[in-house]
């Protein structure tokens, strides 16, 4: 499987400013209402090509008593990384934030992404991701220029009482 790359500049100089403005703060909350809001919202597009795109049999219509379609089970998460998704070749040590689309694993989404003995990969997930990519990015970026601003405005009116 190819991994997606990216050449990231400027996060070192970012997270220096975050610092900056947020001292006397702890910095986890500073990046939790900054940057895991930023990225969560610049994924949201991914996680609705993936509603739109994942697998559904027009045949078997889901119902409350019926195993859910992979569409339904879709979600999405942005954290501070935990110690256990560092594990993950896709999360460095270093990231300060993930964003996450995904779906109920199973037997059926993992046989729809990745394929099977009898069934060839059917990618929605990736797909989602590859086709969004730059899109997400330029989300991220026009996120974190209203985010931060806010924040810190924020900070400075919470530091004056």
């Amino acid at each position: 499987m190819d991994k997606l790359t990216w050449k990231v500049e400027g996060f070192a100089e970012l997270e220096q400013q975050l610092k900056a403005f947020s001292d006397g703060y702890r910095y986890d909350l500073v990046a939790r209402q900054t940057l895991v809001k930023a990225a969560k919202t610049s994924m949201e597009r991914v996680l609705f090509d993936v509603i739109a795109n994942a697998p559904y049999d027009t045949d078997r219509p889901a119902t409350d008593s019926d195993k859910p379609h992979l569409r339904y089970t879709a979600r999405l998460d942005a954290r501070i990384p935990y110690e256990k998704d560092k594990m993950s070749d896709f999360v460095k040590d270093t990231d300060a934030v993930i964003a996450v689309v995904s779906v109920k694993k199973s037997a059926v989404s993992l046989s729809h992404e990745f394929g099977n003995a009898r069934t060839g990969a059917k990618h929605f997930l990736r797909n989602a991701l590859e086709s969004n990519a730059t899109k997400v990015v330029n989300d991220l970026k026009s996120e974190l220029a209203i985010i931060i601003p806010e924040y810190a405005k924020k900070l400075s009116r919470m530091r004056k009482k």
